[in-house]
């Protein structure tokens, strides 16, 4: 009997709160060898491989379906270049595990990629801009939060704190509440943002 092959997705942003799709089995964890930058631009939603590690959640995909629309989404859509990698759980309480996943890397061959910029900078960009899915100040906030809640204090982001405390800052400068663009859960799915014809014509 032929073995069925699993599809495991790593996601390092929006994913590890808001999946939008649905999946068979999901693992908090880490990748060694890449560091999560905010240097991808994109008029809906914003890594490069180089030293460090990446917390994020990998998810077992019941099917093709949701692979089939996440690779349209970064790949064809976002001009990001697919990696396989293995993603560790933190292994407390000796459980240990590791998967082998598909992981989305932004690259400086597209369009929307806009390269390194001072964390300030880059700050004021994120509190003054927003776009169809939502606030960018959403993004940065919500996954600080989320690696604050599930990575271990000695491995949390301190470049993605850093950026989202100066994004709070610019916020409060200009008058605007944090919760003013927390809305995630009014956001669809992100299956239901594409149509589904989308999904029937892709081919890989």
């Amino acid at each position: 009997m032929a073995e069925v092959p699993e599809y495991w997705v790593f996601g390092y942003g929006s994913l590890c709160w808001n999946p939008g799709f649905e999946f068979k089995d999901s693992m908090v964890g880490y990748v060694e060898g890449f560091s999560r930058k905010f240097w991808q631009g994109n008029i809906a939603h914003r890594g490069t491989k180089e030293k460090g590690f990446v917390w994020g959640k990998a998810f077992l995909l019941p099917d093709e379906t949701a692979f089939r629309y996440l690779e349209m989404r970064e790949v064809y859509l976002g001009g990001y270049q697919v990696h396989k990698v293995d993603v560790r759980s933190d292994g407390s309480n000796d459980c240990q595990r590791t998967v082998n996943a598909t992981v989305y890397v932004a690259t400086p061959d597209n369009g929307q990629w806009l390269g390194e910029a001072p964390v300030d900078e880059l700050a004021t960009q994120v509190a003054t801009c927003s776009g169809p899915a939502g606030h960018n100040a959403e993004y940065v906030i919500l996954l600080a939060r989320w690696e604050r809640q599930h990575a271990p204090p000695h491995r949390v982001d301190l470049e993605l704190n850093k950026l989202e405390l100066l994004v709070l800052e610019q916020l409060q400068a200009i008058g605007v509440r944090p919760d003013d663009v927390l809305t995630t859960n009014n956001m669809p799915s992100f299956s239901s943002m594409v149509p589904e014809k989308k999904l029937r014509c892709l081919n890989i």
